[in-house]
Order: C-alpha cells, then structure tokens, then sequence
C-alpha cells in the first residue's frame, strides 16, 4: 500500500534535523517542544525506520532519516513556489491570459490595448488569436479563449456579451467607380454590379447577404476572399464593390485611394462585444483585462477609441479624422 506521509509531521522532522534539537525546532516552527517530539515519533512509527538519533549533543539523521529529509526539503520548496505562484495570480504579478480578437481589431486596436495593459501588467503572458467572429464565439464556448472581442453574432445561452464598442460600415468603392455620380445608391442598384466579401463567418459579410436576401435580390456575381488588404486591392482595381468596417479603410479614404458611397437607406454599424462564459469564475489576469477594457472605454466609437489608444500607448498627437453619414445598427438591416 502506498505510503501517505503527514505533511506536518514531515516539516517537524525536517526543522528538527536542521537545528539539531526539538526545541530549536519548536522555537522555529511556533509550536511546543512536546509537540514537535510527538510528531517526529508518529512519523517513524508510520515510516517504519528510526529518523533522528543522538550524536554528542546534536540530533542527526540516520541514514532513512536522510532521504526523508532530502525529500522534505525538495517537497516544502516545491510548496513554496506554488504558494507564491498563487501568490503572484492573486497579485496580478504573473498569470497567463488567451483572447481572442477579430482580424481588423488584432491589426488596428490591439497593438495600443496590449502595450498599454503590459505597461500596467508587465508580467501576464498574453497569447492573442485572430479569427472570424463565430469562430471566436466558439472559441470560447470550448475553453480556447477566456475572453474574445467579437463584432456582435447570435450567442448560444452560455456565453455573457459585454456591450464595448461600435464600428460604421462603409461601403467602399475605387475613386473611378460609376457609383460615385449618385449622391445615394440602393440595394437594387448594388445587386447589377460584383461585390467583393469576406470569407463565411464575418458577421458583415452575414448581414450583407441577409440584407440583399429580404429584399430578394441577388448580386451580379461575387468574389470572396479572407484577407481584408486584398479585398481592398481588388476594389482599388476596380473589380467591385465591398462593404468593410471603417477602421480597416480610414487611411485609404483619406488618401483618396478609395472612396465610400451612401446607403439611401442608412450606413450600417456593427456592434462589438467583449465575450466570456456564463457560468466559469474569470482568472485574475483575464478579470483585470476586462476592468482595463472597461476603464479606458472613454467612447463607444472604435475609431476614435482606436485613436485615444494609439495616442496613449505612443504619447503622439491627435490623428485626424473622417466622419461619414450617421449610420444604423447592423442588426436592424440583417
């Protein structure tokens, strides 16, 4: 049968082979001298073998009591240090934190988030995943990511939405296209010319089709592509028409190297959730991400939090904006 050695009885045995004594070992140990003889005696018993014998003045270690005292000492470290790695997570002085974040928000806002909260935590460890919203939300519904920041989708029950931040979505043209002579355009205009769309589980691409369906139209062709900078090649290119979230094509606009067009019926907005299970306690490190998220959520415009953010992580002067027609919430048109 396994032996199951009493860890107090142990740590008496080991304070008494350091000092030589079982009251020295008392003195240290804050207990009494009877109390740590008891102890050192119930263990041999238990073990079987003498522990500590006699030699001039001074209690040694026989040659069992060694290896048990060996042991104690690699057993008591081992204590030690995950005490004060529980410690450290207790006092956000280390930790691991997994999210995971859509695409455009990992290349435009997060560089700023995760510099700034490094700066605050210098010593969580932040693994940061890409991906497709639904991926994401599934992400966290099998434990790969405690917390993601996805643009708003259907939730299954388990998962808890947190209300951040909200995205205008443009629809972007090449500065040449024939769009550009309207002051407004309709979907039944979009559908005779080809649209460019993210791959399937963007949650633009989603309410795109969905809007076009409703209103039982049907784009004159389509092409797809996952990566957001050759959609915005092909649209330069003049091979269509795409819908992207503003904070992707800012710099474009302003450069005049693309241009946005105006709904009739409204611009679109995306909504953007922070996203955790229902049910699962937070760790410390993804609790104090969150309270950073919220403490510094001055505005609930992903563009200019981009830019506050950025301004703040780099110490650099306010950026310039643009500001296109006031916009509906995607849901509404999806």
């Amino acid at each position: 049968m396994a032996l199951e050695i009493n860890l107090s009885q142990l740590r008496c045995l080991c304070a008494t082979l350091k000092t030589g004594s079982f009251s020295r070992a008392a003195d240290e140990l804050c207990v009494s001298e009877p109390a740590v003889f008891v102890q050192v005696r119930s263990l041999e018993r238990f073990i079987g073998f003498k522990l500590v014998e006699k030699f001039k003045k001074e209690l040694v270690p026989t040659e069992v009591g060694k290896i048990m005292y060996d042991y104690g000492e690699k057993i008591f470290g081992l204590v030690e240090e995950a005490t004060s790695a529980v410690r450290e997570l207790r006092d956000l002085k280390g930790g691991y934190l997994r999210l995971g974040v859509t695409r455009v928000i990992c290349q435009y806002l997060m560089p700023s988030v995760i510099s700034l909260f490094q700066d605050q935590y210098p010593r969580i460890n932040v693994h940061l995943d890409e991906g497709r919203s639904q991926e994401l939300v599934e992400g966290v519904v099998r434990h790969r990511y405690e917390i993601a920041i996805v643009a708003k989708v259907p939730y299954p029950k388990e998962i808890n939405a947190i209300s951040f931040s909200r995205d205008e979505v443009w629809l972007v043209v090449s500065p040449d296209n024939q769009l550009l002579r309207k002051k407004k355009v309709s979907f039944q205009e979009l559908a005779e010319e080809p649209v460019i769309f993210a791959d399937s589980g963007s949650a633009i691409r989603s309410a795109i089709q969905n809007a076009f369906e409703k209103r039982g139209l049907k784009p004159l062709a389509t092409i797809e592509a996952a990566d957001v900078e050759f959609i915005k090649r092909l649209v330069r290119q003049g091979k269509g028409y795409s819908f992207l979230a503003s904070l992707c094509v800012r710099d474009e606009i302003r450069a005049g190297e693309l241009a946005t067009v105006s709904l009739d019926e409204g611009q679109f907005s995306l909504d953007i959730d922070v996203i955790h299970l229902r049910e699962k306690a937070l760790s410390p490190a993804a609790s104090a991400f969150l309270h950073f998220l919220q403490e510094n959520r001055k505005t609930n415009k992903l563009g200019k939090l981009t830019d506050a953010m950025a301004r703040k992580a780099s110490g650099g002067q306010k950026q310039p904006r643009i500001r296109p027609d006031k916009g509906e919430n995607l849901r509404s048109l999806s």
